[in-house]
């Protein structure tokens, strides 16, 4: 019997919007779930990944002096630079969406969860896009807890290099919005999950 690769959902949403606790609720049912920004991880944190080298080429200041990428220079030096932080992106997407793909194709379920901020920067295999929604507000709020040494010119910083909230709703299939409590994110993932099971199983 030949093996049907999974279904990708792509679920995204400005950082903030609470995307991960999403994913974590999909996790919870027994969908697979891959996180972009922990690919990224790998990636530049391993001194003898080619995108690394390249990164390294690109930016010798944000470097450790093991070759990795320097802890911190994501938000102290990308953060603060929008050219820089879009030839990091440029540079990471290949890297990211190759470990994604071969990741995906192991999995032996209807449909696996990409959780990725940059999902629409990029042309992703997607059946379908999943956009976490909130306010600014919500967001910015979330950020400084989660990051509570990071300065307001830094979370605006954040904010303003991604894309706007219209535009993220434009290209969604399917919107949830993430202003209530997590018993609410729970209810609307089960709702989520047995239509996409409905759809792909």
């Amino acid at each position: 019997m030949s093996f049907t690769p999974p279904k990708v959902l792509v679920l995204t949403g400005g950082i903030g919007s609470g995307k991960s606790t999403f994913a974590r609720a999909f996790e919870a049912l027994g969908v697979p779930c891959i996180d972009a920004d922990a690919l990224a991880r790998t990636v530049h944190q391993d001194p003898a990944h080619p995108a690394t080298m390249q990164i390294a080429r690109a930016f010798p200041h944000a470097m450790a002096p093991d070759g990795s990428l320097a802890r911190g220079t994501l938000r102290s030096v990308f953060a603060l630079d929008p050219a820089a932080n879009e030839t990091l992106k440029r540079i990471l997407r290949p890297a990211v969406l190759a470990l994604a793909n071969d990741w995906t194709r192991r999995q032996p379920a209807p449909y696996v969860v990409w959780e990725s901020a940059l999902a629409m920067d990029q042309a992703l295999p997607a059946a379908r896009v999943l956009v976490v929604d909130t306010s600014d507000q919500n967001r910015s709020a979330r950020i400084a807890l989660r990051n509570p040494d990071w300065s307001g010119a830094q979370v605006a910083s954040i904010i303003a290099m991604q894309l706007p909230r219209a535009d993220y709703l434009a290209r969604a299939d399917d919107v949830v919005e993430n202003d209530g409590t997590l018993d609410d994110v729970r209810a609307l993932t089960l709702q989520l999950h047995h239509r996409y099971t409905d759809l792909w199983s």
